[in-house]
């Protein structure tokens, strides 16, 4: 009896080592939110307005920069897309059940991220994206997620705000939900040694 506490103690002194400096990390990668991100909130709507600042992988195409996001453009992106989505959505790609829902019919259960973008036409370009998983929720201020699977609980939509039209609607495949963390970012510029 005594050996197996002894052995018990062991392995719980072990699993604590292991742990605890993982959860005592920080996210190196997040960017100050209050720095790049606006917290959004209007009628069946919630969620993030990121500057044009924030470092970012996604692009629209014939991108020639950014901008940041007024709540008067962000109403006009949300009456858009109320107004748009369903015919835009008209295949119903990956909602084919009570698990993966017709977005276009569900609109006020998603959070939001909202990136501006302007194209060498000088059009404003919203780049939309759409997460309804509570899990990512906290991550929503700070990054943009990598996520694919979870079929129609997550999407994005690009939104032409000059000329009133949406376009580029993707919708995440059927499949277990896969969160991909970011690269972490050096704080400091890598310098190579002389030979």
């Amino acid at each position: 009896m005594v050996f197996d506490i002894k052995k018990t103690a062991m392995a719980l002194a072990m699993a604590l080592v292991l742990t605890v400096p993982a959860l005592s990390q920080k996210r190196p990668q997040q960017q100050p939110s209050a720095k790049y991100a606006a917290v959004v909130q209007g009628v069946n709507y919630e969620g993030y307005a990121f500057n044009e600042d924030f470092e970012t992988d996604i692009t629209v195409e014939n991108q020639a920069g950014r901008f940041t996001l007024t709540p008067a453009e962000i109403d006009t992106v949300e009456r858009l897309i109320k107004k748009k989505i369903a015919k835009m959505n008209h295949t119903h790609e990956h909602q084919p059940n009570k698990e993966c829902q017709l977005i276009d019919e569900h609109l006020d259960k998603y959070k939001r991220q909202y990136i501006g973008f302007i194209n060498e036409d000088g059009d404003k370009v919203v780049w939309v994206n759409f997460l309804r998983d509570r899990r990512f929720d906290k991550l929503l201020l700070y990054e943009i997620p990598n996520i694919t699977g979870g079929c129609s609980n997550f999407f994005h939509v690009k939104v032409n705000i000059d000329h009133h039209y949406l376009y580029g609607l993707e919708v995440n495949d059927d499949g277990e939900v896969v969160y991909t963390k970011p690269p972490m970012k050096r704080k400091y510029r890598r310098v190579s040694k002389p030979k």
